[in-house]
């Protein structure tokens, strides 16, 4: 089972109102994980097999912010934890096409 992880993150307090560096050191974190993910505009959405896992992810990412500068983040988490059918990022795509 599959679960998706919809993640907003916010850095605060870095002195830029630019994010996007912030986005690609979130996308390596997924990357070194080996995670399946899709970029949109305002969230990153990314696949689990374990939610256990979920807050090492959180909290992996929120170290490599802070190490970028970031003195302050504020992150939005939705998950979709679907049991009746395949849930993932594919076949969410696939379905509105």
């Amino acid at each position: 089972m599959s679960y998706l992880i919809d993640i907003a993150i916010t850095p605060v307090g870095t002195g830029s109102t630019s994010v996007s560096s912030y986005v690609k050191v979130v996308l390596e974190v997924l990357r070194r994980r080996n995670l399946k993910y899709f970029v949109a505009p305002s969230m990153t959405t990314f696949e689990i097999d374990d939610l256990n896992s979920l807050g090492e992810i959180v909290k992996e990412i929120h170290d490599e912010l802070v190490l970028k500068g970031a003195m302050r983040i504020v992150t939005l988490i939705k998950i979709d934890d679907r049991r009746d059918k395949e849930n993932s990022i594919d076949h969410k795509l696939n379905a509105i096409k």
